[in-house]
């Protein structure tokens, strides 16, 4: 490199003074060129900052029931698109966490893939199971497995049976006076249904489908004498399969009753907890205002009516699997037939 020459009138740098200009230069350009490494040091620890709180999140560190989108509830689609028995179960669920919104915040209602009822179950009791809500009757069995909110959802509704049957078979179940009459006919249930085990320990036959369409093709076919159905469901089903099944209806003079309470069900573990305490403060609240009795009554009232459950054969069975827990001291929690209320 050549050397640059002094101008007119500036003096030539000796030794000194040239060296100290040099040494300033260069640390000047060190002290430059650790600045940018500096500044990129805090923008990735930054960086590292923000993803380490995402993976938190993602691994379960932030709870599903509080993110930003509010508690999650997750329950089971039906099991066809015509399957509609547990509309009314939900409009229960979603005004019980509407009344609880000032309490507990927002929260979704999001469904599962359709799966049957057994499988259900086995996803609730899984930790990480594709649903955390189910709607299930009670017994002994799942009391020990799953946590109840021990408010009837349809007031003991679900108990009181009326049968589909063949059409030509009326005659046939007119002369049912009793227990001991009905033994003789096999009932068609599907398969892991909670009132299999009541059907049989009163003594009755009971031949099962694992599909929930089945059952109606079963009963079309002779394969079973007669179909039980809560008195909730039946009307609906009747609409959506006997143009299918064109033999089906329904059987006019019985009434079957076993105790038949019908519970939301979550997992034992914190979360379940959680999401059952908020849904039975929402429960109660709705006891207490009215708005069960008005949702009970938009839903079931009419089609009490059109059954005529109050002047038909009423055939009571035991249920011996009921939890001592079960609370049939509040009158107020279930529904009557023989007053309709």
């Amino acid at each position: 490199m050549t050397a640059r020459k002094p101008g007119n009138g500036e003096r030539p740098l000796r030794g000194a003074a040239r060296l100290s200009i040099m040494k300033g230069r260069r640390a000047a350009s060190a002290r430059h060129l650790e600045v940018i490494p500096m500044r990129q040091s805090l923008f990735l620890r930054r960086l590292a900052g923000c993803w380490l709180a995402v993976l938190i999140a993602l691994a379960g560190g932030m709870s599903p029931s509080v993110q930003a989108a509010g508690m999650i509830y997750v329950g089971h689609a039906p099991e066809t698109p015509a399957d509609e028995r547990y509309d009314y179960h939900w409009a229960i669920l979603r005004a019980a966490l509407d009344a609880t919104r000032p309490r507990w915040g927002d929260y979704s209602l999001r469904f599962a893939p359709r799966m049957n009822e057994a499988r259900q179950l086995q996803e609730l009791g899984h930790p990480r199971g594709r649903l955390n809500v189910v709607i299930r009757e009670t017994n002994r069995d799942y009391e020990r497995r799953y946590l109840p909110v021990r408010i009837p959802i349809d007031r003991g509704l679900l108990g009181y049976r009326v049968l589909l049957i063949r059409d030509a078979r009326q005659a046939d179940f007119d002369a049912v006076t009793g227990l001991a009459d009905l033994r003789r006919f096999s009932v068609i249930q599907g398969d892991g249904w909670g009132d299999n085990a009541i059907l049989k320990q009163a003594g009755l036959t009971v031949v099962t489908d694992p599909n929930y369409e089945g059952l109606f093709r079963m009963l079309e076919r002779g394969l079973g004498d007669a179909f039980s159905r809560g008195v909730a469901e039946v009307e609906e089903e009747i609409r959506v399969y006997q143009p299918q099944y064109k033999h089906i209806a329904l059987e006019r003079s019985l009434l079957l009753y076993y105790p038949l309470p019908t519970y939301f069900w979550f997992g034992r573990d914190a979360e379940g907890q959680k999401l059952a305490q908020r849904v039975e403060q929402g429960m109660r609240l709705m006891l207490r205002n009215g708005e069960y009795q008005r949702l009970f009554q938009k839903y079931h009232a009419g089609l009490i009516q059109r059954l005529d459950l109050k002047h038909r054969r009423l055939i009571r069975i035991d249920n011996p699997f009921l939890p001592p827990s079960t609370p049939f001291a509040d009158r107020g929690l279930w529904f009557d037939p023989t007053t309709a209320k």
